[in-house]
This record gives structure tokens, sequence and C-alpha cells, in this order.
């Protein structure tokens, strides 16, 4: 059963999965901001996708896409005051820590996490089991899986060894990447 706070405000045509939770004053499914957009008042589709298990905490705000359903996938946990762009892409089980800002034809690879008040520019793609140091800036196209980004810009300053070996053991009900 979802749960929708009073004062959360989601737009029609969201596509939510099951179990959901959406806190208080969050909006989910606004009009993008993007240049190619003259008048937020006009954009008609809202175009969210919202899987199972995804809990979205106080404070968030979801942008409708603009060529693509900006899509957060099943078992993500959004915390407060955190922005997921248009057209984003958030994969399973990451975490979007307090104050983070995904920009918008961001892609973040499952299992990921960016830290509190952490940013990643548009266009910028994070593989699977990244973890993303606070208040990094993370720009680009990132190949490598399991790695630990951080700084302004960001760089690579280790490998994320502990998630790797979480999910690398049997019966841990995630399988191997």
């Amino acid at each position: 059963m979802n749960y929708i706070h009073p004062t959360a405000l989601i737009y029609p045509g969201v596509v939510l999965g099951e179990n959901v939770y959406i806190g208080a004053y969050s909006v989910i499914g606004s009009p993008p901001e993007h240049p190619d957009l003259i008048d937020p008042r006009d954009f008609e589709a809202t175009r969210v996708n919202i899987g199972d298990n995804v809990t979205i905490r106080e404070f968030v705000t979801v942008h409708s896409g603009v060529e693509f359903a900006t899509t957060i996938r099943e078992g993500s946990y959004i915390m407060a005051h955190s922005h997921i762009g248009h057209d984003a892409y958030v994969e399973e089980k990451c975490v979007i820590h307090t104050a983070a800002i995904i920009g918008g034809f961001s892609v973040v690879g499952k299992h990921s996490r960016v830290g509190l008040n952490a940013t990643l520019h548009q266009h910028t793609h994070i593989p699977t089991g990244t973890m993303v140091g606070a208040q990094a800036f993370v720009k680009g196209k990132w190949n490598n899986i399991f790695r630990v980004l951080a700084g302004v810009p960001a760089k690579v300053i280790g490998e994320n060894w502990r998630l790797r070996e979480k999910l690398e053991k049997p019966n841990n009900g995630e399988g191997e990447e």
C-alpha cells in the first residue's frame, strides 16, 4: 500500500509502483526546468515512473521528463531536500542523500549512493556501486564500477570494496553483478 503525505503534490500521470512512500511537501512530476520549455504552463505530459518499494522523503522534487520518463527504480531511497532532474534515471536500490542534486539526463547506476549535498551535473552517468562523497561535484560519464568519487571536481579516490563484497556473497538475495 502506498503512503502519500497530504501535503505532497503528485502531478497527473505520474506512475507509482507498490509500497511507495512520499513524504511531506514533496513535488513529483512537475514541469521540467529546461531552456527549450518556454512556458511550463504549456507542458502537458507528466512523465515520471516510480518503482516498487521506493521511499521519497520530505521536500523532494522530481521533475517530469522532456524526452524520456524520469525514473526512480525499485528499492531506491531519496532523502529530504533532494532533487531529481528531468529525464534522470535512478536504477535499483540507490540512495540519494539529503540535499543531493541529480541533473537532467543523468543516470545513477544500481546500488549507488550519492552523498550529502553532492551534485551530478546534467548528462552525468555513474555506474553500478558508485559512492559519491558528500559535497562532491560529478560531471561526465564514468566507466569503472564500485568506485568512490569525491572532491570538486570529483576524482576516483578508491574502490567501494564493502559493497562489492556484500553483493558478491552467495545467498545475499542480490545475485552477482
